[in-house]
This record gives structure tokens, sequence and C-alpha cells, in this order.
């Protein structure tokens, strides 16, 4: 069975495809319970990957949004097996 993280789904208005993000758990949890009230007062806010980077969001921009359990996605920004898309030297 393939790995599972949270993931937050964005809708942003004018754009055909969702934005995935991995998030780390701590902040998948402290999420829940303010992105409605985010979403609502469109307000910015600044949130940890998966990868632990930090990502932020000005929810003005965003349709529809939320939080699913996903499997291990290279995709998903934050992700820790996407990488930055830099090499080392």
């Amino acid at each position: 069975m393939p790995d599972t993280r949270p993931g937050l789904v964005l809708h942003l208005a004018g754009v055909s495809q969702p934005l995935h993000v991995a998030l780390d758990n701590a902040e998948a949890d402290a999420l829940r319970d303010v992105l409605a009230d985010l979403m609502a007062n469109g307000q910015t806010k600044a949130l940890t990957t998966a990868d632990g980077g930090s990502f932020a969001v000005n929810f003005a921009h965003v349709a529809t949004a939320h939080i699913e359990t996903t499997r291990s996605d290279a995709n998903a920004y934050g992700a820790p097996a996407r990488g930055t898309g830099f090499g080392r030297n």
C-alpha cells in the first residue's frame, strides 16, 4: 500500500487544473479548523509543506479548497519525493 499524506487541493479562479500541495501532518490538522474562515475572509496564510518548506496561499484567489489524504504524489508541491528540481554539485 502506498504511503499517504495530507494534501491541500486548491482550485484557483480562472485556472482549469487544481493545485496539489503536500502538507506537514500538524499543518493539515491546524488548517482543517480554519480553512472555511480563510476562504470566507480571503486571507493569506503561510503553510508548512511535507518537505519542511513554506507555501503561501492568498485565499482571495481560491475558488474552492479542501484537504484530502492522498497517496504519496511526486507531482504535489512540497512533497519530499519531488525535490526542488535543482541538482546539487
